[in-house]
């Protein structure tokens, strides 16, 4: 059970998210792309708004289905990300639940974790989409937190568990996402302490804890700034992908 200031930060996550689920599917340019999407995956055919996509995601038999055009159209498409994260959003609540105990931000990792498998989801993976994507942000973060706070002779071992190697596309695609940061903080878009954090850590591999400290910050303040930066950037991120 999470104490009731786990329960605050994944409201406020939560909060945020809703928000801006709320702004974004229900714009005229969604209307117009859940048409899009149809028009080239029967999968998504006969769903009039994203509403309903989400409403025929939660039937057995169509979901498989649902969640694959989405991944499918994910990392050209920012707004089918978007889809598709939400679509995860329960099981992601329930994978962090069992986690923010010992790291009051895991919540938050974990979305930031799928967000990032979502947008470079491989087009020939097979399997379940969402078994997928949340067996690799629970690798991913787990990795990441043995590294950061190793804990003895079991983390460390896992610690050694590298995830998998990305293909030669998310290779490239990650160089041009450096060069994206890196003009919107020379834009002012985002600070040059939130440049550094998001370069560092999610293309260079340091861990969070590491990159704090050197901006003499907490671990729980350097997410929220590269959190923030990432929520910005993300514009420029769908152009570069």
């Amino acid at each position: 059970m999470l104490s009731k200031h786990e329960e605050e930060l994944m409201r406020k996550t939560l909060a945020a998210l809703d928000a801006e689920w709320r702004e974004c599917s229900r714009s005229p340019e969604a209307a117009e792309a859940l048409r899009s999407w149809a028009a080239g995956d029967p999968a998504l055919a006969e769903l009039p708004d994203l509403a309903a996509v989400l409403r025929a995601r939660l039937d057995p038999e169509a979901a498989p289905r649902i969640l694959a055009a989405l991944a499918r159209l994910a990392p050209g498409d920012e707004l089918a990300a978007r889809t598709l994260l939400r679509a995860l959003m329960p099981g992601l609540v329930t994978m962090a639940a069992g986690a923010m105990a010992e790291d009051p931000t895991a919540f938050d990792e974990m979305v930031s974790l799928a967000w990032q498998r979502i947008r470079t989801y491989p087009a020939t993976r097979t399997g379940s989409v969402a078994g997928n994507v949340l067996l690799d942000v629970r690798k991913w973060y787990r990795c990441h937190r043995d590294i950061e706070a190793p804990r003895g002779p079991r983390s460390r071992h896992r610690a050694s568990q590298e995830p998998t190697a990305p293909s030669a596309e998310e290779v490239v695609v990650g160089r041009q996402l450096v060069d994206e940061v890196v003009a919107a903080g020379g834009k002012g878009v985002i600070s040059p302490a939130a440049v550094r954090l998001v370069l560092r850590t999610r293309y260079v591999g340091v861990p969070l804890a590491e990159a704090a400290a050197d901006e003499a910050a907490t671990v729980e303040q350097a997410w929220h700034i590269r959190w923030k930066a990432e929520r910005r950037l993300r514009p420029a991120l769908q152009r570069a992908s």
